[in-house]
This record gives C-alpha cells, structure tokens and sequence, in this order.
C-alpha cells in the first residue's frame, strides 16, 4: 500500500508540478507535427495518463507496450511492459526492445531519455499538461498524428460538454476544500496546479489557490487557521480518513467536525488525461452534497 500511494504521489506532483516560468496558463505545450511525417505505428508510453490518451484517441492497437502503472482501460493489461513509472526504473534497451517509432513520456520524469531515443530515430512527446486545455490540447495532438483526429475530437467534446454541465450546476456558496496530496510533510495543490482548476470548476474554493506553487508544502497550521469546510484525500492513504481524523488540534476544523473528509480515487483524480470530466464530477458530488447542508444550517 505504502508503495502504490508513493507512485501515486510521484506520478501526480512529476505530471503536473513541472511548469515553465514563461508558460502562461492554458497555454498549449503541443508541438506542430509537419505534415510529410506519417503516423506512428508502433507507441510505448511510459506513464498511466499518456496511454489513457492514446486509447480514447482510438489508437490503442498502436501500442507496442506500457508502464508498470497503466491499468486503464483494462485491455491495455495485456500489453508487455517497459518499466515502471519513475524515469529511474526505465531501462533505454528495454524500451528499444520494442521497436517503437513514437515514444510518449513525461516532463520532469522522462526528458534524459529524448536525446538518446532521437538519436535512434525515434520520435518522442514530453507531456506537460497542467490545465483542462492542456490536456484537450494533448488528445488532439495524439489523434492528428495517429490519423485519428475525429476520435479526438470526439473525445474533448464530449470532455467540455460534461465540465460545462458541471459548471452550469455550481449555485451557491463555494465550500472551502483542502487537498492533501501528502502529509510527511503537509502537502497541497497550489494556485498553478491542475487540482486547483478540477476544484473550481467542482465549485469548490481552494484554501492554498492564493499560493503560487503548483503543490506547496504547507504548515498543519496554514490548514487549520483557514479551517476548510472540505477535505480531500486519495484512497492510496491507509486509513487515510481515519488518521485525518485522530491528528491533533485538527477536531476543531469544519470537515473534520462535520466528517467532510473524503477519499478520492487517486487513479481519476491525478491523472491528466480522458477522464479529468470524471474527475471534475467526483468532486462535484461531494462538494454540492455540502453546500446543499450548508445551505439548511
């Protein structure tokens, strides 16, 4: 368990904490893919979001293997692997043995392997994608170049339709949340961070959204002076709402009071890829359950 909430952790903050200085939010990372390239026959992705894209882009025969931590969809189990998430576990003659022609990484994690893998002839995309746009920007990147961009297209307009409806649905007070990504130390979702945006568009109002980090490392005391009313956790957590609870000087804190400590699925909620709709819903069906009890008190 302890394993899986470290990789759960690792893949979060490595997917979305990696921003550039000059990046201005919503900004597309995607490369312009010249036209004379042709589509790329053989793919390995190297982390759980990259080969959810890849599917719902209607590529997944296009897979030659994945990462350890790609579970999602189920069929993509079948697939071989080529090492784990953590650019320290992947093997350059592994991935090779694959004989891709395209290899789907991400920034911060994977960039020591794009020069080598360039040198073999292989192109490679470092994923960045650190707001809604940015991931819709990613699934037409990957539709394009596989010759699947209706799919694509599909695929992030049925995405926006389904955060447009959720936004449409936010009446009221915002409940105030604080997101715990871990606790040895207290860590949160900053200002920057895709978290923050899945919050606001859930109708939540972020405690830390005033930091500018995408995940700060926040005091125990921060959290309790701004006393959320909300608090999210991921299932990776072992007795995650429990522990939340029995922490000291943390009785007297509205979640905690009214037992609005909730666990997320960390697989919907961190990964930027198809499913951050879900992600969005999940959220928002915990916080309007709240601002609906608000409103009565």
């Amino acid at each position: 368990m302890k394993v899986r909430l470290y990789v759960c952790v690792c893949a979060l903050l490595a997917v979305f904490s990696v921003i550039s200085a000059c990046r201005k939010r919503g900004a597309s990372s995607v490369p312009q893919t010249p036209a004379a390239l042709s589509a790329p026959e053989r793919i390995v992705t190297l982390s759980p979001a990259a080969t959810e894209i890849v599917c719902a882009a209607g590529a997944f025969n296009r897979l030659a293997a994945r990462s350890d931590f790609c579970d999602f969809p189920p069929e993509v189990k079948t697939l071989p692997s080529a090492g784990g998430f953590d650019g320290k576990t992947i093997s350059l003659e592994t991935v090779l043995s694959f004989s891709p022609d395209f290899v789907y990484m991400t920034k911060g994690i994977h960039d020591h392997l794009v020069p080598l893998l360039q040198a073999q002839g292989i192109r490679t995309y470092l994923s960045d994608a650190d707001s809604v746009q940015s991931v819709l920007d990613e699934i037409s990147y990957i539709g394009k170049i596989t010759g699947n961009e209706k799919t694509a297209q599909s695929v992030c307009n049925g995405i926006l339709c389904d955060i447009e409806k959720i936004k449409l649905s936010c009446t009221g007070k915002r409940p105030s949340v604080y997101w715990e990504v871990w606790s040895q130390p207290y860590m949160s979702a900053g200002g920057k961070s895709f978290i923050n945006e899945l919050i606001s568009i859930a109708g939540g109002e972020n405690i830390f959204s005033a930091v500018e980090q995408s995940y700060p490392v926040v005091s125990e005391e921060a959290v309790i002076m701004a006393n959320p009313e909300i608090i999210f956790i991921s299932d990776a957590q072992k007795d995650g709402v429990l522990a939340v609870k029995s922490r000291s000087g943390w009785k007297e804190i509205d979640a905690v009071k009214n037992n609005r400590i909730y666990s997320l699925n960390a697989d919907v909620v961190s990964r930027p890829g198809p499913r951050i709709a879900q992600a969005a819903s999940l959220l928002h069906e915990k916080i309007y359950s709240v601002n609906a009890q608000v409103q009565v008190e």
